[in-house]
């Protein structure tokens, strides 16, 4: 307060000399209509300009909310579109997609993570595949209320079984690199060729198969004959953004009937 009068006094005369302007400046626009018409534009454009602005930081604010929301719509399109598209060894109806949002995640260590804004509140559990818009990302290991620990492929033992599409199964493991895999022991009758598309292959209660890799090139071991890929990785492990957890619905059926066999 001090503050204040003490830039008053100094500033009184100044202050003073604009007030009268500006008073001068209206009571002559209501007597000029052309300085009123005048005065009125620069009311209306500086109107506008504050409009915009708060208008811009309105959907500023409400932009996660949009995103959440397309991540919903994506999520069951997507589901649509695996279910439609994908060869007849990966279609499946039986999972729910949960769009999250990566809150953190590494991709240079040799033990990467990936933590997701979404934990059991959501249905997220432990067990759970995770995928990107563009491929596999790996299992969820550890959940709570709000957050969910995720092993990804690019960890050390994030490693998955995979499937040639049209030939045979293998081991998919990754390079240390953050875009590059290694298929490794396929049968020797199944050659990869460059351009093969891979899949992950999980259990059924963890995720539905899903594009992980292309092929870029092969060699074949001299011991048994089987085959080696390289394999380019599908999903982008620098810039996760949203991801789908999968959850699969055939999971009390599937306990009730291993009930029934013990």
């Amino acid at each position: 307060m001090q503050q204040l009068i003490l830039f008053l006094t100094r500033y009184r005369n100044n202050l003073l000399l604009l007030a009268l302007l500006l008073l001068a400046v209206i009571r002559h626009s209501y007597k000029n209509p052309v300085s009123e018409h005048w005065i009125n534009q620069i009311g209306s454009g500086f109107s506008a300009t504050i409009s915009n602005a708060t208008s811009g930081w309105k959907n500023y604010w409400t932009l996660e909310d949009i995103n959440e929301e397309l991540a919903r719509e994506n999520a069951t399109l997507r589901a649509s579109q695996w279910a439609g598209t994908a060869p007849d060894f990966a279609r499946s109806n039986n999972y729910t997609y949960i769009p999250v949002k990566v809150v953190d995640f590494t991709y240079k260590k040799r033990n990467n993570y990936v933590v997701l804004g979404g934990g059991k509140s959501s249905g997220i559990l432990p067990g759970m595949g995770v995928i990107s818009s563009s491929g596999w990302v790996g299992t969820v290991s550890e959940s709570t209320t709000n957050y969910a620990y995720v092993v990804p492929f690019t960890h050390a033992k994030g490693e998955i079984g995979a499937r040639l599409e049209g030939k045979g199964l293998g081991q998919l493991s990754w390079t240390g690199e953050p875009n590059t895999a290694i298929l490794q022991d396929i049968e020797r009758e199944f050659k990869p060729t460059k351009g093969d598309s891979v899949y992950s292959y999980t259990r059924a209660e963890i995720a539905p198969p899903v594009l992980t890799g292309i092929v870029q090139n092969a060699t074949q071991s001299e011991e048994d004959l089987s085959w080696n890929a390289e394999v380019e990785l599908t999903t982008d492990f620098k810039n996760l953004d949203w991801v789908y957890v999968c959850q699969f619905n055939g999971v009390q059926e599937m306990d009730s009937l291993k009930l029934v066999i013990e």
